[in-house]
């Protein structure tokens, strides 16, 4: 009966403590929930920012879920308001541009300043050497001799187990092995404290500097890290207290990730600004010395200015004189083939120069050049320049006192008094001149010295009428078309008008006793292949043979070869052609 009392006196206890929590929160809470609400911002701004690092530190979902947002957000807000967005952000980028521009300036020049004194004077030469024989590297050695001490290189080490939490070195290159430095320290601070531990009552030894030829190791112990600074030159005190400030600021801000290490040393990653506060440097000064100037680096480049200023001009005269050396294809009779720079300095020339023009050297003394900085080579070759013509015809009438030559529109006309024989001699002679293409009636100005009857039997005269019509005899060609081998009824009068002459030759020989005979030469030009164009050549020279036989002429004086293709670059179409040569033997 008590305990079913008991029972109903609970019953109507809960029942009231529900009656009155409802009465005082509300149904299901809502009282308090609605406080909450009304009262949400402050309470939330009073630990939000302390529950984001909490929650961070535990599983990292902050940032994986913020990140996306600010994400989005920045993406949404530079591709709506992409001029605003550059607008704020236009006066940070300057700034920072310039800093950057700034500072690479300042280092280019620092660097090249400090590479310009310390390379290239005797100073640097002797650290060079010292370097050298030290075993170390130039770098190194001037970072000895320039700087009174310099931290190059610090390292965070997890005191339990000596493993490396965060390393960071005054330069990129240069570094030592950051593990394997950290092993060895380790080990051999574990050494000190087990070998020489005398006394239970004054603690563990503990390794507080380590010397080495070339750095000293400085170690700060801190309770659960080691601070390690490698340092060139006499370290002050200074940097001793900067590494137990840095120590006991890495113990304070990584307190639980250095009680919590397990060997990951990422969450140490954030502590290089602790490290890099224990990167200090001093330079020597250097009392009562004037600053030595690079004069050995001076010199040098003063030497390279003068030797590139030297072939600079070198290179410019030789340019000069290659100008100068292309005027020589405007001289009459000479043909420029080929002028340019052979090597450096050297000039090479290739010309064509009809006989009759100036001499290359005397050209070049007349332009003043120094024909020993020029290679000439030179090919003869006939000219048919109006000058160089009336060069030719000049040099003939000296031979021939008192003849004049007076020019028109490049036609000659001479004047003066010759005997007989030598106007036959004259005439000869201008047959001769290329391109001159003589025609008696140049020579109606000359008179006839002296007496005439004994002409006809004058051996000499006779020699020289034989020449004057060889000479006519010979200016005789056969032309043909592209291909073709026969003769036009032109051509035909053209062999019997050499018929006559020939014959007519053959007495005025017997005078002289000699025996005639008729060289018929057929020639082609380049087109189609050099057996077909031998073959046609000897055809047309066999047409022409034959033609002057049915003419009358014996066949024992005439001889007809073929000379295929004339390989000349001035012949052009004229190469299709049969060519004419008067030979003469004693008859005896």
């Amino acid at each position: 009966m008590s305990q079913s009392s008991e029972h109903n006196t609970t019953t109507d206890d809960e029942q009231q403590m529900r009656a009155l929590r409802e009465l005082v929160l509300g149904e299901s809470g809502q009282v308090v929930k609605q406080l909450l609400q009304e009262n949400a911002r402050q309470v939330v701004s009073e630990v939000f920012s302390e529950a984001l690092f909490d929650r961070e530190k535990k599983d990292g979902s902050v940032n994986k879920v913020i990140l996306p947002l600010v994400e989005k957000s920045v993406e949404r807000s530079v591709a709506n308001h992409s001029e605003q967005m550059v607008g704020y952000l236009y006066p940070l980028v300057g700034s920072l541009v310039r800093k950057s521009v700034t500072a690479f300036i300042t280092d280019l020049m620092e660097k090249t300043n400090s590479l310009i004194e310390n390379s290239l004077t005797i100073k640097g030469l002797k650290w060079r050497f010292k370097a050298w024989q030290s075993g170390v590297s130039f770098s190194q050695y001037v970072a000895t001799q320039t700087f009174a001490f310099r931290v190059e290189q610090v390292f965070l080490i997890h005191r339990e187990t000596g493993l490396l939490l965060n390393t960071i070195s005054a330069g990129l290159q240069n570094s030592a092995d950051a593990d394997l430095v950290s092993s060895m320290l380790t080990a051999i601070n574990d050494f000190v404290s087990d070998s020489f531990n005398v006394s239970a009552e004054k603690g563990e030894q503990q390794l507080d500097v380590v010397k080495t030829e070339d750095f000293t190791l400085l170690l700060k112990q801190g309770p659960k890290a080691v601070l390690v600074a490698a340092i060139s030159g006499n370290a002050p005190q200074k940097v001793a207290d900067q590494l137990q400030l840095s120590l006991e600021e890495i113990h304070k801000l990584y307190a639980q990730e250095l009680k919590q290490f397990n060997g990951d040393a990422s969450a140490f990653i954030n502590s290089e600004q602790q490290l890099r506060d224990c990167l200090l440097a001093e330079l020597k000064t250097t009392e009562n010395k004037s600053q030595k100037r690079p004069w050995m680096a001076w010199g040098i480049v003063l030497a390279v200015i003068i030797v590139i200023c030297y072939l600079g001009f070198v290179r410019w005269q030789a340019n000069q004189y290659l100008g100068k050396l292309r005027l020589i294809d405007d001289e009459p009779g000479i043909v420029l083939t080929f002028a340019q720079l052979s090597g450096f300095a050297s000039l090479q020339l290739k010309v064509l120069r009809d006989p009759q023009a100036v001499s290359i050297e005397s050209w070049l003394n007349q332009q003043q050049l120094d024909k020993a900085d020029i290679d000439v080579k030179e090919r003869a070759y006939v000219s048919l320049d109006s000058a160089i013509i009336k060069q030719k015809v000049q040099s003939i009438l000296g031979n021939f006192v008192g003849i004049q030559a007076e020019w028109q529109d490049k036609l000659p006309t001479f004047n003066g008094e010759l005997s007989n024989l030598n106007k036959l001699r004259l005439q000869t002679e201008l047959n001769k001149v290329p391109g001159l293409d003589f025609k008696t009636q140049w020579l109606d100005g000359i008179n006839i010295a002296g007496s005439e009857s004994n002409a006809a039997d004058d051996p000499a005269i006779i020699r020289a009428i034989l020449d004057l019509n060889i000479a006519k005899l010979e200016h005789i060609t056969i032309k043909f078309e592209q291909g073709e081998s026969t003769l036009s009824e032109q051509d035909i009068n053209s062999l019997i008008v050499l018929r006559d002459e020939f014959v007519n030759l053959l007495p005025i020989a017997e005078q002289q006793d000699l025996s005639l005979g008729l060289i018929i030469m057929g020639a082609s030009d380049a087109t189609g292949s050099s057996a077909f164009n031998k073959a046609l050549s000897q055809k047309r020279a066999d047409v022409v043979k034959n033609k002057l036989e049915e003419l009358g002429i014996d066949k024992n004086r005439l001889n007809a070869i073929g000379l295929g293709i004339i390989e000349l670059k001035t012949s052009g179409d004229g190469a299709r052609k049969v060519l004419f040569n008067v030979v003469y033997f004693d008859a005896t």
